[in-house]
């Protein structure tokens, strides 16, 4: 982040996802995600305009066998989510995401509580922006929910 920057600027806490209490299939794309919970989204406006977003969250995924696809953070400029794109970046020659979580197993399903960080490196003004965490199978069945850990979502603005 440079020198003298790394102070923290300000924290946003999303609406804890433990109110819903259904199972959410996991279907789209990296373009059109499913979020997990709409309710959960985070709100922030930054103090600056080179300050990077620190996005943590936690949440329950069922991975059926022979599955695999995508779970994590995007970005959209509408408070409807709209038009997300996804934060993190992929590792790869294909620029793909869709085997982020995956279960080669044809035999047992996986629960996992998941916690993960991102930042967002992309901020260049001070307008308003949502976050959520979203997810797409690419093969098989993914799933939120499912009696586990309820989705929490933080962003904390960092200095450059």
């Amino acid at each position: 982040f440079g020198s003298g920057g790394g102070n923290i600027l300000q924290t946003v806490v999303g609406t804890n996802g433990y109110s819903t209490n259904s199972t959410v299939d996991l279907t789209g794309s990296v373009t059109s995600p499913t979020f997990l919970d709409s309710n959960c989204k985070v709100t922030i406006t930054p103090k600056r305009s080179n300050s990077k977003i620190l996005l943590t969250w936690s949440a329950q995924v069922r991975i059926n066998t022979d599955s695999k696809g995508f779970i994590g953070v995007f970005y959209s400029a509408n408070s409807n989510m709209s038009s997300p794109s996804v934060v993190e970046k992929s590792h790869g020659s294909n620029n793909h995401l869709d085997e982020a979580y995956r279960n080669n197993d044809n035999t047992y399903t996986q629960w996992s509580s998941w916690s993960r960080i991102a930042w967002d490196e992309t901020i260049s003004n001070t307008n308003t922006r949502y976050y959520n965490v979203g997810g797409y199978a690419s093969a098989g069945n993914v799933y939120y929910g499912d009696n586990g850990v309820a989705l929490q979502i933080m962003a904390q603005e960092i200095s450059a």
